[in-house]
């Protein structure tokens, strides 16, 4: 017999005792000619104890009655309702049996927390709708299931993110190749019909041990790890050190106080001026975004850039050093251009086009006398849209420099697609660079396919005459760096332009 019917039972059975005895009450009081008030005050005593046994047992069955119906939920917690794996409440109860094993010492294995995320999962969902997106998300839950079995829990926690707890043994070449075979299976594009969806994916590895508590300590720390390591380039993973979380604090103080730098007038930017290699003429500037903190001082813009992108400020900053660069390059000799780094953030933005060109009405600025530097990084996320945007920009007459070009690992095709006159090359080739020619073998090619691609050279970082002189014989168009001249203040930029342009004309 089941729990519910067994219950149910017990209520019948006690409600019929309980109208039975009040029956035999009724008749003994009347029997013994009992005082009619006493009598009535003894009844209401029993009826209401009657009663409550019957209540009670009402009760009892029908939340035993309810064990079905609550198993059933407590599943539908466990479980995500669009892939079948654990959700986030499946994958912490599974995690605190974990946890408890690491707690009494039995398990010499360690526990490991793996948090992967896919980037790709709101553009899929914007352009193809949520269907879509669920389907990938099925397809990526299957791959994942098919290559853990039964080795851990596996959950889809929140959005793309997959997280899974492995037992893995001392020997650290285990988790780094689960770790990989993992990455692996979640950055191979997704074919659903006749549709192909690229995704890449980054991992973060935080312990389990004695003593971490709840799933979501261990959880924040593996997704820190996995934040640290979007920044070296897809398909990476990083295990999670406790420096990670000063840094977390930190890039909170920042976000917090880049809120109030604009207000505070705390930016200025500093212009660092760009030469022709060969004839040492000065081409023009690249505008450099500088925040003096009044209370901390100087903020390098490594740290604060990612933060305000994150945050979603480098929309009002980036828009602000655009007008800033504009106006001050107005005032300027009519041949020197303006170089402006350009976020990924920013140029997401449909209104960067408008806001570009209004910018350009105001400050009277020529078009063609602004370059715009993108990150080449940023040409493989949405190849397609940035076809169609360098194609704007080029009818605009507004110039595009590829920055930090050979970081980036762009497919050949794709780059030959793209509308740019200019590529930089990033200043760790530079530092490399040496008297032995086959060490500089990668800079030379770097330029000669800058060149194939119809594009001028630029090379930032330069330092030394050696430097620039094995640049020169390589090829290398325009250049940059504190051999050639530190960023200035827009006075002095004024001031070096001037002098550079009655050194000409003497000349």
């Amino acid at each position: 017999m089941s729990k519910k019917l067994f219950f149910r039972t017990c209520t019948v059975f006690s409600s019929g005792v309980g109208a039975a005895s009040l029956a035999f009450w009724a008749a003994r009081s009347s029997f013994y000619n009992i005082d009619p008030q006493a009598m009535f005050a003894s009844t209401g005593t029993v009826v209401t104890g009657l009663a409550a046994l019957a209540g009670a047992g009402c009760a009892h069955a029908y939340f035993a009655g309810g064990d079905e119906q609550a198993s059933h939920f407590d599943k539908a917690l466990r479980t995500d309702n669009v892939t079948g794996l654990l959700s986030r409440f499946g994958l912490e109860k599974a995690v605190e049996e974990l946890i408890k094993k690491a707690d009494s010492g039995k398990s010499l294995d360690c526990f490991y927390l793996i948090s992967m995320d896919f980037d790709e999962l709101k553009l899929i969902n914007n352009v193809y709708g949520t269907e879509a997106g669920n389907a990938v998300l099925k397809v990526l839950a299957d791959r994942l299931s098919s290559l853990v079995g039964d080795a851990g829990p596996l959950a889809r926690t929140n959005g793309s993110e997959f997280v899974i707890a492995l037992k893995i043994g001392h020997d650290k070449r285990e988790l780094q190749a689960a770790v990989e075979a993992l990455l692996d299976a979640l950055s191979k594009p997704v074919r659903i019909n006749t549709t192909s969806y690229p995704v890449y994916a980054n991992g973060g590895i935080a312990e389990l041990k004695a003593g971490d508590g709840t799933l979501e300590k261990v959880l924040r720390h593996a997704n820190l790890a996995r934040a640290n390591a979007k920044q070296s380039g897809r398909g990476s993973y990083t295990i999670y050190h406790p420096e990670m979380s000063h840094q977390a604090s930190y890039n909170q103080w920042l976000e917090s106080e880049l809120s109030y730098a604009m207000q505070r007038e705390e930016f200025r930017l500093a212009y660092q001026p760009q030469y022709d290699l060969n004839s040492g003429a000065l081409t023009g500037y690249e505008a450099l975004l500088r925040w003096t903190h009044r209370d901390k001082g100087a903020i390098s813009p490594a740290d604060f850039i990612s933060v305000a992108e994150n945050c979603g400020l480098i929309q009002e900053i980036g828009t602000w050093v655009l007008r800033r660069a504009c106006f001050d390059a107005a005032h300027l000799q009519p041949d020197v251009k303006m170089a402006v780094n350009v976020s990924t953030v920013q140029l997401e933005n449909p209104k960067f086009i408008d806001t570009l060109k209004s910018i350009l009405i105001e400050s009277r600025l020529s078009a063609t006398r602004l370059e715009l530097e993108i990150t080449e990084s940023n040409l493989i996320k949405d190849h397609i849209r940035m076809r169609r945007l360098f194609k704007e920009l080029n009818q605009m007459g507004v110039a595009i420099a590829i920055d930090d070009f050979g970081t980036g690992y762009s497919n050949l095709t794709n780059l030959s697609e793209l509308c740019f006159d200019k590529i930089k090359i990033d200043k760790s080739f530079v530092d490399r660079l040496d008297q032995n020619k086959e060490k500089n073998l990668m800079i030379t090619t770097i330029i000669n396919l800058g060149h194939s691609l119809g594009a001028r050279v630029i090379a930032e970082g330069i330092e030394n005459e050696a430097q620039a002189s094995l640049l020169r014989d390589a090829g290398c168009n325009l250049v940059q760096g504190y051999y050639f001249g530190k960023p200035l203040s827009f006075s002095e930029a004024e001031a070096l332009n001037t002098n550079a342009s009655a050194t000409e004309q003497a000349a």
